[in-house]
């Protein structure tokens, strides 16, 4: 033994004895088991088995009820919290119904992808949610927003609030990607015609989900718009979109070119193509567009739509007139006045009548009163009023209708 050794024996004394001395006690206070009997042994394991089996059974559900819960108080929380700072003014059903239709655009965004198959990889998750989180720093710098993480502190208010919904800004990142890439045409408005696919889908999906969650947090079920219904012409198509031409006719495209329907209709819009609804150049079509955006690209105005729907329509029948007394047509035309068309002064349906007038087209629309509605290529528009219609129904041989 050595010196240290001893030392530590002096201070704590020797352990021989007195560990004999606990190891006694011990097993003295120990009592003794009885033998169970074999029945209630075999109960025992069932009612275990059993409570095992109930636990599984709860964890399961509820791991299951959280992944197909679309909507989340918290994460609704933060979308008020924003929009009544934005618009304070505004009251509560303004912002609850404001805050409900951006949550529930993000949540349709991850669902629409993820029925696409697009997913994102941990790097991609990671990537957002070092976005958002730099986001959020720049919210708090803000005046405007200091309010907004109400004493949590930004780290706490972030895993609260933000965290959870990493998935669903991620999937709008990849989803606006493909987008892009899918309607190269369209790219100025990829992401707006992306945001409105995921949410037809999910109001399509999940319409009942989205009532309950609504009547829950006692917001005003309104129903969405529709959009303006357009009919007219496909006069082009290109990369997954296709031109659209509202009230012209196929007929126009075997005389006119490309530019000049575009001129005399003053009405082209680019649309993006449905995967279950595919058009062809020349189809007459009626649809239903939830708006548009215009823009100027190479000197050119470009107008890209948003598309609901379409229906396939029979092109109405234009009459061609046979012109016997062209001079005193032109005589008449001296005197009318000549309108650039716009889009707020034009007819929506092909013309009743159609004739050709020193080599230019003119079309003639039946408008309310017995009233003549024109329009010459390269010319114009024009209304003509009762009296000057009466006088060119008789010089073009019209019948009173």
């Amino acid at each position: 033994m050595n010196e240290w050794q001893k030392e530590l024996v002096k201070v704590a004394g020797e352990m021989s004895t007195s560990k004999e001395r606990i190891k006694k006690r011990i097993l003295r206070q120990q009592p003794t088991k009885q033998k169970k009997p074999i029945r209630f042994a075999l109960l025992t394991i069932v009612v275990t088995l059993c409570l095992a089996g109930f636990v599984s059974v709860q964890l399961l559900n509820k791991d299951t009820k959280q992944a197909t819960q679309m909507f989340n108080e918290k994460q609704f929380e933060h979308f008020e919290h924003v929009v009544y700072l934005m618009w304070p003014e505004q009251g509560e059903e303004f912002s609850k119904r404001e805050a409900y239709q951006k949550y529930e655009q993000l949540v349709a965004y991850y669902y629409f992808a993820k029925s696409l198959g697009i997913t994102s990889t941990k790097e991609e998750l990671e990537t957002e949610k070092k976005a958002r989180y730099d986001e959020l720093v720049m919210l708090q710098d803000s005046p405007q927003y200091v309010e907004l993480f109400q004493g949590l502190g930004l780290k706490q208010y972030f895993r609260t609030y933000i965290e959870p919904m990493i998935p669903f800004y991620a999937a709008r990142k990849e989803l606006n990607a493909f987008y892009e890439k899918k309607y190269p045409t369209l790219a100025r408005t990829a992401d707006q015609i992306a945001a409105r696919d995921a949410l037809r889908y999910f109001q399509t999906h999940f319409a009942e989900q989205s009532i309950a969650f609504q009547e829950k947090m006692g917001i005003v079920n309104r129903t969405h718009s529709q959009g303006s219904i357009y009919v007219g012409t496909v006069i082009k198509i290109e990369d997954n979109a296709f031109l659209f031409v509202e009230g012209a006719i196929p007929e126009d495209l075997t005389k006119l070119s490309e530019e000049q329907i575009m001129k005399k209709y003053n009405n082209a819009t680019w649309y993006p193509t449905l995967d279950d609804s595919p058009v062809k150049v020349g189809d007459y079509i009626s649809l239903e567009s939830s708006g548009s955006m215009s823009y100027e690209e190479n000197g050119v105005e470009v107008t890209n739509g948003f598309l609901n729907s379409i229906e396939w329509i029979e092109p109405t029948v234009t009459k061609k007139l046979t012109i016997q007394n062209e001079q005193e047509i032109i005589q008449f035309f001296q005197q009318t006045d000549w309108q650039t068309p716009d889009n707020y002064n034009k007819m929506k349906q092909p013309p009743a009548y159609s004739f050709m007038l020193e080599g230019v087209r003119v079309d003639v629309w039946l408008s309310y009163g017995q009233t003549l509605y024109l329009q010459k290529m390269e010319s114009g528009t024009i209304h003509l009023n009762q009296k000057r219609s009466e006088q060119l129904k008789a010089i073009l041989g019209l019948q009173e209708s």
